[in-house]
């Protein structure tokens, strides 16, 4: 029986794929877990329309990204932080502080899971480069950390 896999399942296929299995197996282990469903021609169709739309959002959220990112191009981004006489911060900056910084100062919405600080966490004052990755998109910007 083909089925089209609604979830990863170990030793069969990651989600999405269309795979042939005993049909005792898929009655009774893949359907009740609601881990497959019957590959018919309407749900093959309906997954094909699925990835080409997944793709077309993926195009405009890179396109989005591209814009946002060339707006910061020749700026610094400026983060302020406590910090002692010797320039170290009281508490680390991390990808989520300068998404939320990137958010208030030039209403730029980027997840910080897209978000990398190249030198691991900012501890010290100073200049630092986030990269900006999402698949094979990648852009980088400056952060000032005073």
């Amino acid at each position: 029986m083909k089925v089209i896999l609604l979830k990863s399942v170990p030793k069969l296929g990651k989600k999405d794929d269309i795979i042939t299995v005993p049909d005792g197996y898929a009655q009774n282990a893949l359907f009740p877990k609601k881990l497959a469903v019957i590959a018919t021609d309407q749900a093959v169709a309906q997954l094909k329309r699925t990835q080409e739309n997944t793709v077309t959002q993926k195009k405009i959220q890179h396109e989005l990204l591209d814009k946002a990112i060339g707006s910061l191009e020749g700026r610094t981004l400026i983060y302020s932080a406590k910090k002692n006489e010797k320039g170290s911060l009281f508490s680390k900056v991390t990808e989520l502080d300068i998404s939320k910084a990137l958010m208030t100062q030039h209403r730029i919405s980027i997840d910080a899971k897209l978000l990398t600080i190249k030198d691991g966490h900012i501890k010290q004052t100073g200049n630092y480069v986030v990269e900006v990755k999402d698949g094979e998109y990648k852009s980088d910007f400056t952060v000032a950390v005073q």
